[in-house]
């Protein structure tokens, strides 16, 4: 994503249809942008489907809350936790923010940490 990302930069953007966003004083390619809206999975121990499952209500969270000034961490969190917790059974943990380290004991086949939009990280597990 890196070398798509200094690529990009490095030509001129006549052959991209552009978004309003801005990256480095560029309008954000609409390929690009569309990239940016899955969440990268950076460690996870859970099965594949579970995996999927738990992206896409990640996804759905940070979507359903998100406002123009940015997204409502507290309550895309609440809405996570809930989910996994009807979905999944009790005790699923969600922290979400950028720049965090963490440290966490989970059961095996439930800890997932993953980027959104870039830079936004989140983290959840059941223990």
């Amino acid at each position: 994503l890196l070398r798509l990302l200094a690529l990009l930069l490095l030509q001129p953007l006549s052959g991209f249809e552009c978004q309003t966003l801005i990256m480095a004083g560029r309008p954000i390619p609409k390929d690009l942008k569309k990239m940016m809206q899955k969440a990268t999975v950076k460690h996870t121990d859970m099965p594949t489907e579970m995996r999927q499952e738990v992206v896409d209500i990640i996804a759905g969270a940070v979507d359903k809350f998100s406002t123009p000034t940015g997204v409502n961490s507290e309550s895309s969190t609440r809405y996570i936790k809930e989910t996994l917790d009807k979905q999944y059974g009790a005790n699923w943990h969600c922290a979400m923010g950028k720049g965090f380290t963490f440290d966490v004991t989970a059961q095996n086949g439930t800890m997932m940490h993953c980027y959104y939009q870039g830079e936004l990280a989140i983290l959840v597990y059941k223990c």
